[in-house]
This record gives C-alpha cells, sequence and structure tokens, in this order.
C-alpha cells in the first residue's frame, strides 16, 4: 500500500515564509526515499475550515481539504494558523494513514527543526506508525516544550517498522 508514494507533494499556506520549509526536502527524500518532492502553494484555504469563535482551523477539515487536491501522490499541507481536533484545545498536526498530512507552523517558533519535526512525525503516522517514547520523533507532544525534548528521527524500533511497512 504505502510503497507506491514515490512523489509527495508540500501544500504550502502563501503566509509561510519559505525558510521554515526549505530544510524539509532533503530529510524527506532521504528518510522517506521520496523521488519528487513538489512544492505548491496554497493561495486560499477554505473558509468552512475556519472556526471563528476559536480563531483556528479545523484539522480534520483541513485533511479532507488537502486529499481532496491530490489523489495519486501522498500530500501534506502546511498551514501558518493554529489547528484544532474536537475535544484538544490544539494540534501541531493530524494525519491520515495512507492519505496524508496538515501540519501547522503557528506554535513551532518559526524554527525549521520543529517544523521537520512534526511532518517528520505526522508522516510516520501516514506510513502506519504509532506514538512512541522519548527520544523518538514519533513521541506524542502536547507543548513546545514536549516537542524540543524529542529527536527530528526515529528511534530503531520505529525505523525497522517504518521499513517493513514501506516494502509492502
Amino acid at each position: 500500500m504505502y510503497r507506491n508514494f514515490r512523489t509527495l507533494v508540500l501544500l504550502v499556506d502563501q503566509l509561510i515564509i519559505s525558510s521554515l520549509i526549505e530544510p524539509l526536502e532533503p530529510s524527506l527524500k532521504e528518510i522517506f526515499s521520496f523521488q519528487t518532492i513538489n512544492h505548491l502553494i496554497a493561495e486560499q484555504l477554505p473558509r468552512s475550515c475556519w472556526v471563528e469563535a476559536r480563531s483556528q482551523y479545523n484539522a480534520q477539515c483541513l485533511l479532507k481539504f488537502a486529499a481532496s487536491r491530490s489523489r495519486l501522490n501522498l500530500i501534506v499541507l502546511l498551514v501558518f494558523h493554529d489547528l484544532f481536533v474536537p475535544y484538544m484545545n490544539f494540534v501541531f498536526g493530524i494525519a491520515s494513514d495512507g492519505l496524508g498530512a496538515v501540519v501547522s507552523v503557528a506554535r513551532l517558533e518559526n524554527n525549521p527543526d520543529f517544523v521537520q519535526k512534526e511532518v517528520i512525525h505526522e508522516l510516520g503516522h501516514v506510513f502506519g506508525l504509532s506514538h512512541c517514547i522519548l527520544p523518538c520523533v514519533m513521541t506524542f507532544s502536547n507543548s513546545v516544550w514536549e516537542a524540543k525534548q524529542k529527536n527530528s528521527k526515529f528511534c530503531p524500533k520505529c525505523l525497522q517498522k517504518l521499513q517493513k511497512l514501506m516494502k509492502g
């Protein structure tokens, strides 16, 4: 199922500065063996996903939007604004197994390393990984402090699972 993803589409909110995403491509190609990473600008996010009362985007709604943009390739939507899912105040990102992911840079301190960690984490979910423990990148982060504690790499156990899943 997963081995067919040779191209990753990074759909990037037009409000995000390029220095946050430039370091992503080499890491993602190395870790996930993508042959091509296409960068597209998301000129307008769907207004139906914005929840005015919270001043946040509904991450699940944005994930559906992102998935509808690319049927053949894996997609990661990077957004500028804060995200939430029901019953959580905020999320750094969410993913759907085999479909794609949404990651917000809003709480990541304009730090490319944090953005990279969260994109790798969410792609781990896309490829079927579950949460792990520190220092693995698959550690669940409920705060910026927790995000700082984790590594940008998979632990040996998660890396082995990832490689097995990607081979099919």
